[in-house]
């Protein structure tokens, strides 16, 4: 079984501080600066579990998920903003996103809930 995460984030610093930190725990991480980009990666390079954004130019995070279970692509979301409500939130889960954080959040939370899903896929 692949580890592979992608990071969809607009923020090149953010991104760069994401793939360090995945990187150091073992995960092979791929990297696109917004979700029109991630569609084109995806197709080419599928990662098991897409960390994207919200509010990127071109194309969001939601849209992004919508693009993605459009193709049924089995593919594990998780969600990070800024910008986060209780309405956007429940917004995102019910266009298939499967974890929804609000930053600022530690990122040994993110960690966790990536090394929980990779946990849950190899029991299986």
């Amino acid at each position: 079984m692949s580890s592979t995460v992608m990071i969809v984030e607009d923020d090149p610093a953010t991104r760069r501080l994401y793939r360090f930190l995945l990187t150091n725990s073992g995960y092979t991480v791929v990297e696109a600066e917004d979700g029109v980009a991630a569609l084109e990666r995806y197709a080419t390079q599928p990662s098991d579990v897409i960390i994207t954004d919200m509010n990127m130019p071109r194309m969001g995070g939601i849209d992004l998920v919508r693009a993605l279970r459009q193709k049924n692509a089995d593919v594990y979301v998780i969600m990070v903003t800024a910008f986060g409500t209780p309405d956007t939130e429940k917004y995102a889960y019910r266009v298939g996103v499967n974890e929804y954080l609000t930053k600022p959040f530690d990122f040994e939370e993110l960690e966790r809930r990536v090394q929980t899903f990779f946990a849950r896929q190899s029991r299986d």
